[in-house]
């Protein structure tokens, strides 16, 4: 059996999709809330 260094480029690839989706979730649920006056709501765009 190889080592699985060809699996390694998938669960980067992975890793930093998740990252990506849970930032947009995160950045949405901040900027839905309201919360944020408009000066900090255009810094965080």
């Amino acid at each position: 059996m190889g080592s699985g260094w060809h699996e390694w480029p998938l669960m980067i690839f992975t890793v930093f999709g998740q990252c990506v989706a849970g930032g947009f979730i995160v950045l949405a649920l901040a900027l839905l809330k309201g919360d944020l006056r408009a000066e900090a709501q255009q810094r965080v765009i």
